[in-house]
């Protein structure tokens, strides 16, 4: 996913954007969501919270064998918040 653009997953559930594009975003606290041999491999959940409220938000992908993307998911975030 290049920076600055977005997609829509098939059934709208998932807005898909770059890495970069997601501030105010933390690791999840569960160590056990964050696993990946040299990135994040997202296969275990969502791995992102707001890092405002701790509310699980997105699946990061950053591992060498997955794509480089976060999957936010759609009913988590509000449009006010992603524009801040």
């Amino acid at each position: 996913m290049a920076q600055g653009t977005f997609t829509v997953n098939v059934d709208g559930s998932l807005l898909i954007l770059h890495p970069d594009d997601v501030p105010g975003t933390a690791l999840h606290p569960d160590a056990r969501r964050v696993n990946g041999c040299c990135g994040l491999a997202g296969q275990d959940g969502p791995n992102l919270v707001c890092s405002g409220c701790g509310v699980e938000v997105a699946t990061k992908e950053s591992d060498c064998w997955t794509d480089n993307l976060v999957a936010l998911v759609a009913t988590a975030v509000s449009e006010d918040r992603l524009s801040e």
